[in-house]
């Protein structure tokens, strides 16, 4: 099947309007990740700024440069093709993998601060949702990717690894600059849905040197799929503003707002089967129409002082959604500390999280009506970067998590970066990982309904859960020639403890097993821990910049997964 795009791009500079890229494609190619340059600065590995071959884990950069060159639609297609990350799923349940963990286990960062809104759709239903509440790219300068475990810095949910979203900052001494960007996708076959996005970028001074402001807007339709199981409809509407106050050149501050909404309909006989059969009796089904609302409120500060920097924010970020009655509230308070002391660069920090949920779908008769939970946490970290020769840099840290439910918990890290030759850096380490169980899955009087539509089922929560953990190593081979050619090779490992899993406890009304208070159901599933899981793979790249406007780059990667012993019921 083909595909036809057409895609258009206006940059412009306020007052005076400069067109500086107009293009359409009659077609479109599947565009390659270029490797970093030697010289590409990152924060995400250690929340300071450090040259990518020094920083101490396995990261990948996705720059403005590329973000504007290639006809990516979103994020989530910008990540496709990074060493180490999968886009799982089909039609619209895509999700990010990194490494072979399952999507859970990806913490999504934007200019360093969470974005947590699975509690909205349990069951993984509407995968991908959480991609539709990142930045358009039009505002985007770069996508930091790390591979493997970051608990150490960034607590719960970073097992996997992180993606941070940085976006362009806000001059307030330039003139205003904005973006336009618009795409379009013709399906050949009629029966597959069109695509069409806009998005807008424009920032600049509102007092010139003191306060400015950057908008960002987004407008996307995919048409629904005539194809059953396909891409359903889905709409997004997602609009930001940014105030940026700088009082001298030493600190900083912003204040931001950002508002996203989803919509995604099935209609029987297009994306949905028009019934669905339990052996021999159907039953019509029902147009499906959700609706996905996030809302997020942040102040941040950022000082730059003469011996250390520190970044402080406060936000609040709130999940809706409506056909299901869920509401979900995180708020988080973080403080992080650079301390220069000559060879060593400490880092020193702490945060705190509260937790809140709100849902009518809990369907345990025991419960007597629960639909709220909540939970806090608090956790201190320090981590030291210690320069011990010209050529070798170790780094070493350790985070403290403090949970209402689980109690304390204990993750470090160990990673070492040395520069072999001129052209050669060996990297490696150990670090451990920690995800707590969610709110509903630790909650003895949660009945989470599921099935589908077509099967009456729940799911249990389980009170006695542990909390997942990690220990991952990974050692790393890399060659750059500093011109024009580049290549690595990377081994890593990762071993589970009580990773949580769903089970079946029964499969049938008719068994007594699937009767909880006076009502029966199709199957009735437990959430438990299995003891033991691994995950082993390598990781291999190569870029070639053939010419100054032609690059070649490719990336391999291989996962083995294995599930060691069998979860045991309670």
């Amino acid at each position: 099947m083909e595909i036809y795009s057409l895609k258009w791009n206006v940059k412009m500079t306020i007052p005076r309007v400069k067109v500086l890229a107009a293009a359409i494609y009659a077609a479109t190619i599947s565009p390659l990740v270029h490797a970093a340059d030697s010289d590409t600065m990152v924060v995400t590995a250690t929340g300071f700024e450090q040259k990518i071959q020094n920083a101490p884990a396995s990261i990948s950069v996705i720059s403005k440069q590329q973000i504007e060159d290639k006809a990516y639609r979103d994020v989530t297609d910008a990540l496709k093709d990074v060493p180490g990350v999968v886009v799982t799923g089909g039609g619209s349940s895509s999700d990010i993998s990194i490494r072979g963990m399952s999507s859970q286990y990806t913490l999504f960062l934007v200019n360093g601060k969470r974005v947590s809104t699975r509690s909205t759709r349990p069951n993984s239903d509407n995968s991908g949702i959480e991609q539709g509440w990142l930045p358009p790219l039009e505002s985007i300068e770069r996508i930091e990717v790390i591979r493997g475990p970051m608990s150490s810095l960034y607590g719960s949910d970073a097992m996997g690894g992180v993606i941070n979203i940085i976006t362009k900052k806000i001059s307030n001494t330039k003139a205003w600059t904005g973006s336009l960007h618009g795409d379009g996708t013709f399906q050949e076959n009629s029966d597959s849905g069109d695509l069409f996005q806009t998005n807008v970028y424009a920032s600049g001074p509102l007092i010139d040197g003191v306060l400015g402001a950057k908008v960002t807007g987004l407008l996307s339709r995919r048409a629904e799929d005539k194809i059953e199981n396909g891409f359903n409809e889905q709409r997004m509407r997602n609009g930001g503003v940014t105030l940026n106050f700088t009082p001298d050149d030493k600190n900083d501050f912003d204040l931001d707002y950002a508002r996203e909404l989803q919509d995604r309909n099935s209609t029987p006989g297009m994306s949905m089967a028009e019934e669905s059969c339990r052996g021999d009796v159907c039953k019509p089904n029902s147009k499906s129409e959700s609706r996905y609302e996030h809302t997020t409120y942040s102040l941040t500060h950022s000082g730059y002082y003469e011996h250390f920097n520190t970044t402080s924010y406060a936000q609040q970020e709130e999940t809706n959604n409506p056909g299901r009655k869920m509401k979900s509230y995180n708020t988080t308070l973080n403080n992080q500390n650079q301390v220069f002391l000559g060879d060593h660069t400490l880092t020193l920090g702490g945060q705190y999280r509260y937790e809140k949920l709100s849902d009518k779908g809990n369907q345990l008769e025991a419960a007597d009506g629960l639909s709220k939970l909540t939970r806090w946490s608090w956790a201190l970290f320090a981590e030291d970067e210690w320069a011990m020769t010209e050529s070798f840099t170790l780094t070493g840290g350790l985070r403290m998590d403090k949970d209402e439910n689980y109690g304390t918990n204990w993750t470090p890290r160990g990673y070492g970066v040395w520069h072999l030759a001129e052209q050669w850096t060996l990297k490696g380490g150990v670090s451990a990982g920690y995800r707590a169980p969610d709110l509903r899955q630790s909650s003895a009087n949660w009945g989470q309904v599921t099935g589908g539509g077509r099967l009456d089922g729940i799911i249990v929560g389980n009170p006695d859960l542990k909390p997942e953990k990690s220990l991952s190593e990974e050692i790393a081979l890399l060659w750059d020639n500093n011109n024009n050619l580049n290549a690595g090779l990377t081994l890593f490992n990762t071993d589970f403890k009580n990773k949580i899993t769903e089970v079946r406890r029964c499969s049938s009304k008719s068994d007594p097993a699937c009767t909880i208070g006076n009502t029966s159901y199709d199957f009735v599933s437990d959430r438990v821990n299995v003891d033991k899981a691994n995950m082993r793979g390598v990781e291999s790249t190569f870029g070639w910049k053939i010419t100054r406007d032609l690059n070649w780059t490719a990336n391999y990667t291989y996962t083995q997964s294995e599930q060691k012993k069998r979860p045991v019921l309670r």
